[in-house]
């Protein structure tokens, strides 16, 4: 600093500032453009554009997936729970439970993913007995995020044909697929429900075969359904389920029996 310049300041009790001109560094995006607009682009430099193609898209699909985050980050925020509103019957007419189906849910979800720009469609595999459906929840910036839920395509409600098991097998394991992509919080009606009523021996012994064949630990799933087991586990203790834990038993085995190889 001159000494003119410093007697100015102490004239004026003002000290000049000093101006720190930053220049922005130039994107991927705009390096790519620079080099087609020059028209230097040869043998020589082919290399350094692909490298620099690659840069691109590596950039713009992380951009894609940390606008996903944020926008599913507020979606979680801002899903409803959804209201279980259709029965099960027992074979006497009474009621078992109520549950979700798989129109409720959306009908229930899908303003809010209208709201922040997500969608979701439906791919299905099948391996030996079992139906795999594959949710896939995708954003406007491009990313997007599957999940996998699978179910035994066996039994069904009596009088109902093969094709009518296959897809009520179909529209369970996308309810499962969806609501564990979103992590959905389904309200039960439990003052709908027998309360206190054990479930029928057709299911207890369906229950009973499935944990078995499925490696499940007998005494875990017995407390879970609200019973202490014997030891070991027997019959009369999968008989005595309370009829409103059914339906989160059932969930919990199709779970274990989609992780099963």
């Amino acid at each position: 600093m001159s000494d003119t310049e410093t007697q100015v300041e102490k004239a004026t009790g003002q000290r000049k500032e000093k101006r720190i001109v930053v220049r922005e560094q130039p994107t991927v995006a705009q390096l790519l453009q620079s080099m087609i607009e020059s028209g230097k682009l040869n043998q020589d430099n082919v290399g350094a554009f692909k490298e620099l193609c690659e840069l691109h898209w590596k950039q713009q699909a992380r951009d894609a997936e940390k606008e996903f985050n944020a926008a599913f980050a507020q979606l979680q925020s801002e899903l409803p729970n959804v209201e279980a509103i259709r029965a099960v019957k027992n074979n006497d007419g009474t009621e078992r439970y109520r549950y979700a189906d798989f129109q409720t849910i959306m009908d229930a979800i899908q303003p809010v993913l209208t709201t922040h720009k997500f969608s979701v469609t439906f791919n299905t595999r099948v391996d030996g007995d079992r139906l795999y459906a594959i949710c896939t929840l995708l954003h406007v910036s491009g990313h997007s995020r599957s999940n996998e839920f699978g179910v035994r395509m066996v039994g069904g409600p009596p009088g109902t044909s093969e094709q009518q098991k296959d897809g009520s097998a179909k529209t369970y394991a996308k309810r499962g697929a969806l609501s564990d992509a979103l992590n959905i919080v389904i309200d039960h009606d439990d003052d709908a429900r027998v309360m206190g009523g054990p479930i029928d021996e057709k299911l207890a012994d369906e229950f009973r075969q499935r944990v078995r064949e499925c490696g499940a630990d007998e005494r875990a799933f017995l407390k879970f359904g609200g019973v202490v087991p014997s030891d070991p586990p027997a019959r009369s203790d999968y008989l005595k389920i309370p009829a409103e834990r059914s339906e989160a038993l059932e969930v919990m085995l199709r779970k274990k029996e989609s992780r099963r190889v």
